[in-house]
């Protein structure tokens, strides 16, 4: 019991140190098994690596085998004359014929010093003449020109009017071979029309000797053309007898015909009656063949179950030994941490205005109730010092949270307030210029309402803020095109649509106002008469939306593209040091009445500018509905 009693003081390393001790009589016992999964992963993942080192060399071969072998279809690119003979109509000029033919079989010889692998070639011409390569009697010839009828059509339709056939067997001397014949559409390097055909027969014996030499009892390498059919097997009898391995052989099929065309390997194991196949394969990205390799994998899996099914019995009694000392242990180490999330849960988190008031008042410590009680880690000592970090990271914290607060504060409040208060002074110029300009001409009653405008106008724009109805705002666009009306006769025409039961919606102040005055000032500025002005709304669920549009000349596309560029980056938090280089006053009330509004709701509200130039602006103000 003393003993007990003592470690329970000890930190919670010393406590797994303590209770691991337990574990000396079983290690040999984890160990074996953990070494023996482990050799048997080992040799599985290995045995599946070297299938798929064989396939990918396997179709690496078949590459290089292909590249030096069809590079011969390129003479008539490279040869004036080999080119020349292609497009010539020999007829009755049979002398040129056979002087060609020979110059033919000169280049074929020196082509086939470097590239052994060719065993026979013919080129055909437009216009049906042969220039053939090692062809030792007529029948094999009569053969060669089935091929090429039988198979030309598709080689035109392949992407690169190439098309590798079926391997055939043919007869060299006394050798039979497996010979891959390749058929290419040659075309005109000027006018890209068909000069002819190019006929190989490419000896895949090199190909053979990787196959077989890579083949053990174990596994067997296949191959199957672009037609799905299975054209080579390094086991005769998947060819000779086909029905004895019929399940087999379809599993495999549907297994080529889903390898992906980019040749990348694929591994996969399928059942056929009760056996397991290990399955590697890839598409060959020359010939477009499927090369697969399979292996029972019934050696692979009795020597995992053997080795698995020797330890099952102390597997067992490690696993309900571990399990019990890992609840032990578990349930000390969590109990001490419950508590303390508890604590921290139920601990309450005073806003930045209350831990201003009780700071200020000299209780920093008392103005964040969030600190945690050591008591709440019982006698562990790890947590305990992490509480006392925790406590004191969080003083710092919310020292720069309310710091940050109070200033993110004092600075929205001045940027409201310093977008409230711009004032276009161009607009006021303008409108004491008209009084002066009626003063001297003579005394009339516009003189008199353009002041009374003027003086409702200012006093509305000081006195108001931050927040106005509805009702107010479009008063205040009343009077401003009562003076505008009166500097231009006859030439506006404005109309409001907004129902009454919006009245009482608030807005923030001077919204309406610098809008209006956009589209007269830019809008109207080369329009002389027929001037429309609409104030209209919609609402949607969450939203509304007023509606400010003109039939004025529009904004020009590219200035549009900067305005909406430089919303967008204020949207962001970007910033932006001025509305629009080099067009402010184009622009300022856009970005005045945007900036306001984004500040006031948020980013998700503002201004959305649609306008065609030479038609129309149209401003739709986003609001919350509920105002």
């Amino acid at each position: 019991m003393t003993i007990l009693k003592a470690h329970k003081k000890l930190s919670y390393r010393s406590q797994i140190f303590f209770y691991s001790l337990l574990l000396i009589i079983i290690p040999t016992t984890l160990l074996s098994i953990s070494s023996a999964t482990r050799s048997i992963s080992e040799i599985s993942a290995e045995y599946n690596n070297s299938m798929a080192a064989i396939v990918n060399q396997a179709s690496l071969a078949l590459d290089i085998l292909l590249e030096d072998a069809t590079k011969i279809a390129d003479m008539p690119l490279l040869s004036d004359d080999i080119h020349k003979a292609m497009v010539t109509n020999y007829r009755s000029d049979y002398l040129s014929y056979a002087r060609d033919s020979t110059t033919f079989r000169n280049l074929f010889k020196q082509t086939n010093r470097l590239n052994s692998n060719l065993m026979t070639c013919v080129f055909q011409s437009r216009y049906g003449y042969n220039f053939d390569y090692n062809i030792l009697n007529a029948r094999q010839l009569g053969r060669i020109q089935e091929n090429i009828d039988n198979f030309r059509s598709m080689a035109s339709r392949s992407p690169h009017h190439i098309y590798y056939a079926p391997l055939q067997s043919s007869t060299y001397s006394i050798t039979s071979r497996n010979v891959l014949p390749m058929l290419k559409v040659l075309y005109d390097g000027f006018d890209y029309k068909e000069i002819g055909i190019c006929y190989a027969e490419i000896d895949l014996k090199p190909l053979e000797k990787i196959l077989i030499s890579s083949r053990s009892l174990e596994n067997t390498v296949l191959i199957y053309d672009t037609e799905g059919s299975l054209t080579y097997s390094t086991d005769p009898s998947y060819l000779s007898a086909p029905d004895q391995h019929a399940a087999l052989l379809s599993s495999l099929a549907g297994f080529s015909a889903s390898l992906p065309e980019d040749g990348s390997i694929v591994t996969r194991k399928i059942t056929v009656g009760g056996s397991t196949w290990l399955v590697n394969g890839c598409r060959n990205k020359t010939t477009r063949w499927n090369i697969l390799q399979f292996a029972d994998n019934q050696v692979v899996t009795r020597a995992y179950l053997n080795n698995l099914l020797s330890h099952s019995g102390i597997f067992l009694f490690s696993l309900l030994l571990g399990l019990f000392l890992a609840v032990m242990i578990s349930g000390r180490l969590t109990k001490s941490i419950s508590r303390l999330c508890q604590e921290i849960e139920s601990a309450e988190i005073a806003s930045p205005d209350d831990v201003s008031q009780t700071a200020s008042a000299g209780r920093r410590e008392a103005a964040y109730p969030v600190s945690i009680s050591q008591s709440a880690c019982g006698d562990n000592l790890e947590l305990q010092k992490l509480v006392i970090s925790f406590n004191r990271l969080y003083l710092r914290l919310a020292d720069s949270l309310e710091l940050n607060y109070h200033s993110k504060l004092a600075e929205q409040k001045m940027k409201i307030q310093m977008l409230q208060f711009q004032i276009n002074h161009h607009f006021l110029y303008n409108t004491l210029n008209t009084i002066k300009s009626l003063v001297d001409l003579n005394h009339i009653p516009q003189i008199g309402q353009i002041a009374v405008c003027m003086s409702d106008l200012l006093r509305y724009n000081l006195e108001n803020f931050p927040i106005a109805r509805l009702s107010d705002e479009l008063e205040q666009v009343s009077r401003y095109l009562t003076i505008q009306s009166i500097r231009f006769p006859g030439k506006f025409l404005f109309d409001c649509s907004i129902p009454r039961s919006l009245m009482d919606f608030c807005i923030p102040t001077f919204t309406l106002q610098p809008l209006v005055e956009n589209s007269i000032e830019h809008g109207f500025s080369d329009k002389e008469e027929d001037c429309y002005i609409s104030i209209g709304y919609s609402l949607d669920e969450s939203r509304l939306h007023l509606l400010i549009s003109d039939n004025g000349c529009g904004i020009p596309e590219e200035l549009l593209r900067e305005i909406r560029a430089a919303m967008a980056r204020e949207s962001d938090g970007e910033g932006s040091s001025s509305p629009v280089s080099g067009r402010r006053h184009h622009s300022i009330g856009l970005f005045n009445v945007d900036q306001r509004l984004r500040s006031y709701y948020g980013p998700e509200y503002g201004l959305t500018v649609e306008s065609r130039t030479g038609e129309g602006t149209i401003i739709d103000i986003t609001l919350p509905r509920k105002g």
